[in-house]
């Protein structure tokens, strides 16, 4: 149990390094980048890879099916059932590959047709869009040893080889617009750290795991069989997710123009920052609960899901209130005072999204964990479907904002009327419990918080990101009073639970 103990606070700590590591560099490279490649050529490497990403469809939730099966045959002790299990997912994820290089050239050919490109930049368009895709099609292959090392719960491993990736990118990415480099230059980089990182994922595997050396060929009926009863569930939420996550840019792209993909995108990659640090501790929970779920441990299944609803919106609250109410003034500062009313109303906007994508994050990793994730798939469905004409309908009406309410609305309804209902039936935690365990008290702690985030505001403007950044760290402490007085009595548990164990070590 202490080493189980270790092992995941490592992982966690590791995923944090990595989660800041893999925000820290974009944040600060990014107004870099757009500088550089000016609003419409940004714009169109954000179309390209949301483009692109659908590609990632073609998984077919072949990544979690491996570390479904493999963190389960390791729990059992079953190498050879693991080894077998990652043979199967190789020779499929070849052929997908194959399929992707194939489409790759599809995709070129078309984009200038899908989006509103001008002309002296249609070129530059086609190749970032095939070196991104072809990019894809060797993740695909070296996923499955990422895969394997989630599995078995070396997230220690996956975080170093991450941080890694990122900093190589953005060293290339530097150098290349420094030295009068352009769009054209990005892409082919971003192809060969892709390459680089998954050779290097793959070696890592199959030395800390040796089931891995598996040889690729055609699987037994009955492992097919096996994989594609839970991946093909975990497909249609992936796709269902692409869109959710990936369409809004397509739209603003298609039915606004390219250079107001920037505007969206600049609000939109803030939302994805703050969730990125909610997901470091996420993403621990998946093998975790399948471990648990094969062992029995019921109890400590529910106990995971109000403990780790709580944690995710815990770490993302301070962000999240912070860019609600200082949201234009930190965007004026950063990118500057031209992105500043829209990219913060936009942000505004989906921050609603942010909340329950966050809130259910630790419900959805155990679903997925337990193989009780097919209402989990059929919802997203209707999320996504919910989503795409909701924005398609709004961005007629409302424009860009029109866009990121429909993603906001839609996730609002479908979260509502499904999560609660569903913990209760497949975990036993009842829907007062799981709102106000889960949601609501972590919500009313924060609001001390929203308030000082809201008068520093108004009373106290910063010159450069340095104050701004000291102004937040300032006002955490009021975060940290609230949280206290909200959750004081487990504190006092979990302060007399450590001291007992010290009491009996001594």
């Amino acid at each position: 149990m202490a080493s189980t103990t270790k092992r995941f606070a490592l992982n966690v700590g590791m995923n944090w390094v990595a989660t800041a590591v893999n925000m820290v560099v974009p944040f600060f490279l990014t107004p870099f980048v757009v500088r550089h490649l000016g609003t419409v050529q940004y714009g169109i490497w954000i179309l390209a890879v949301s483009t692109v990403s659908y590609l990632a469809l073609l998984d077919l939730g072949l990544r979690s099916a491996v570390i479904r099966f493999v963190s389960k045959a390791e729990a059992e002790g079953n190498h050879t059932e693991g080894a077998k299990l990652i043979g199967a997912a190789l020779w499929f994820r070849v052929l997908i590959a194959l399929g992707v290089s194939c489409l790759s050239i599809l995709l070129a050919f078309l984009m200038p047709h899908f989006f509103k490109i001008p002309a002296s930049l249609v070129y530059a368009s086609r190749i970032t869009v095939l070196a991104c895709a072809l990019g894809v099609a060797v993740t695909l292959i070296s996923g499955v040893f990422g895969a394997v090392l989630a599995a078995i719960h070396r997230f220690d491993l996956l975080s170093s080889i991450t941080m890694g990736q990122t900093i190589l990118r953005a060293g290339g990415v530097l150098l290349l617009l420094r030295t009068g480099h352009g769009l054209i230059s990005l892409a082919y980089w971003e192809l060969i750290v892709i390459v680089a990182v998954g050779i290097l994922t793959c070696l890592v595997a199959m030395k800390v795991f040796p089931a891995s050396r598996t040889p690729v060929r055609r699987p037994e009926s009955s492992v097919l069989r096996a994989i594609w009863s839970y991946s093909f569930t975990t497909f249609v939420f992936m796709m269902a997710v692409q869109v959710i996550i990936n369409t809004d840019s397509l739209v603003v792209g298609a039915f606004l123009s390219v250079g107001m993909v920037t505007f969206y995108s600049i609000g939109s990659s803030l939302v994805s920052y703050a969730s990125q640090v909610s997901s470091a501790v996420s993403t621990t929970f998946m093998p975790m609960a399948s471990g648990l779920d094969a062992s029995g441990r019921h109890e400590d299944l529910r106990r995971m899901l109000l403990r780790g609803t709580q944690a995710m919106l815990g770490l993302v609250f301070p962000i999240a209130l912070a860019l609600i109410f200082r949201g234009k003034t930190f965007i004026s500062i950063w990118m500057g005072p031209q992105y500043g009313v829209i990219s913060e109303t936009v942000l505004r906007i989906l921050m609603i999204s942010l909340f329950f994508s966050m809130a259910d994050s630790t419900a959805g990793a155990i679903m997925m964990a337990i193989d009780k994730h097919k209402p989990v798939a059929r919802w997203a469905v209707y999320e996504a479907v919910l989503n795409l004409g909701l924005s398609i309908i709004l961005v007629r009406k409302v424009g860009l904002y029109g866009v990121a309410w429909g993603t906001s609305i839609s996730m609002v309804f479908t979260h509502l009327a499904f999560w609660p209902r569903y913990v209760k039936r497949i975990l036993g935690v009842s829907s007062v419990a799981y709102m106000w365990q889960g949601w609501g008290k972590i919500s009313l702690a924060a609001m001390p918080f929203g308030a000082a985030c809201y008068l520093a505001d108004r009373c106290w403007h910063p010159s450069n990101l340095p104050i701004f950044f000291i102004q937040i760290i300032v006002t955490l402490p009021i975060y940290g009073i609230g949280v206290g007085v909200m959750f004081r009595h487990e504190a006092v548990k979990l302060f007399s639970k450590w001291r007992q164990s010290k009491l009996a070590i001594a």
